[in-house]
């Protein structure tokens, strides 16, 4: 048995923030309805596109969910959300602070239908404050949080959505620790995920280290720097050497025992304020090394080191597919899916993979009737435009 059997979620959320929050809580058990808009979630366009409204970021973010499509901006769609209220544990949307209460389903609205419900909100800058209604996609977070490289022909976006995924692990900690702290009080609550909260925290621990400490002179090194790849005869690897036994394994490894006479590198705070000096030391003696000999000479000196791979790389790597870590499914429209499991094991155990990303409303009509619509009550809906089901069926 999952954690979160018997939790149902009602997941208003789009893109990647929020719908990689509910894929969580779906891998670890929820129910989640996914109220899509009768086009689809935005997502369903982002990526690499397999056929239309299957795209690889929404096959990988909402597997194992029902699609349920609702109109919200007619009054009949927002009726037939209220319905599903009741039958809800969380509710979880992320649409710009204001949104829901001018669609009449703010907090005292929702908490209305049901008293002990759990509402996460993912917004770019928070509830209120000058930046609250600022529009935020990723990038913009990125710029804003400081949260980019800096080179010589200036800053760099990490390539990837990091402070969506960020926020999304953020929001879907903090959503099972809301549920917890219900099944001891019988209280909802209310959760405020901000992607630029998230995205400084997250950056605290090493991006901006210098504000740690006003009264000291002591800085942060240069982590990029520290951690930059190295380049072998034929690749890169990454080596991480913090401890004297570490520098003294990569000193034997790369066959340069000058090193450990250098004062300065005679410890790892005068390393890494030296680490430039280090490294065009070291470069040309690394790089004389195959990939696979350095990544040897390495383990047998007990220093730490990783092999930098491109993407492709992955489908081979020797714990990826120890773990059947990506696998290889059907998908009825998109075919071929390769898929990532759950990260997280209960008991040794990680949920199946059986369920595929849905279609736009492919599962209306079973959502409103485990609501406890009636027959006729969900024909209305369909009728009236408030509910849609999959384009090739209504």
């Amino acid at each position: 048995m999952l954690p979160l059997e018997g939790i149902t979620v009602i997941d208003l959320t789009s893109v990647v923030a929020g719908p990689l929050a509910t894929q969580i809580l779906a891998q670890q058990g929820a129910r989640v309805w996914k109220i899509e808009p009768p086009e689809g979630d935005r997502s369903r366009f982002l990526g690499a596109v397999a056929s239309p409204g299957f795209s690889s970021t929404h096959v990988a973010l909402n597997a194992d969910k029902q699609s349920i499509a609702i109109d919200l901006a007619c009054p009949e769609g927002k009726a037939l959300l209220r319905r599903l209220v009741p039958e809800a544990d969380l509710l979880i949307h992320n649409f710009r602070p204001g949104v829901m209460e001018r669609m009449a389903l703010g907090v005292d609205a929702l908490k209305a239908l049901r008293a002990d419900l759990v509402i996460a909100r993912i917004s770019g800058f928070g509830p209120d404050g000058p930046m609250s209604a600022v529009r935020a996609y990723d990038p913009i977070v990125q710029a804003e949080s400081g949260m980019v490289t800096w080179t010589s022909e200036g800053p760099m976006l990490a390539p990837q959505w990091i402070c969506d995924k960020n926020a999304g692990l953020y929001a879907a900690q903090a959503a099972t620790a809301a549920l917890f702290a219900r099944e001891r009080s019988g209280k909802g609550a209310v959760i405020d995920i901000s992607m630029l909260e998230a995205a400084v925290a997250y950056g605290w621990i090493d991006l901006h280290g210098d504000l740690a400490f006003p009264e000291s002179e002591s800085r942060m090194p240069d982590i990029a720097s520290v951690y930059r790849p190295w380049a072998t005869a034929d690749g890169w690897i990454v080596v991480v050497m913090l401890s004297q036994a570490e520098f003294e394994g990569w000193s034997h490894a790369i066959d340069a025992p000058d090193l450990l006479a250098d004062p300065r590198f005679a410890d790892m705070t005068r390393r890494f304020l030296n680490w430039s000096d280090l490294r065009a030391f070291s470069a040309p003696h690394i790089a004389e090394l195959s990939t696979e000999e350095a990544v040897q000479r390495l383990a047998d000196e007990g220093v730490p080191c990783g092999v930098v791979n491109r993407s492709a790389s992955l489908l081979g790597h020797p714990q990826v597919d120890h773990d059947d870590f990506v696998t290889l499914t059907r998908h009825p429209q998109a075919g071929g899916v390769r898929r990532t499991r759950a990260v997280a094991r209960f008991d040794d155990a990680r949920p199946d993979l059986d369920t595929h990303a849905p279609c736009v409303g492919e599962h209306s009509r079973a959502v409103l009737s485990d609501a406890g619509l009636a027959p006729e009550e969900i024909s209305a809906a369909f009728e009236s435009g408030a509910a849609h089901g999959p384009r090739e069926t209504t």
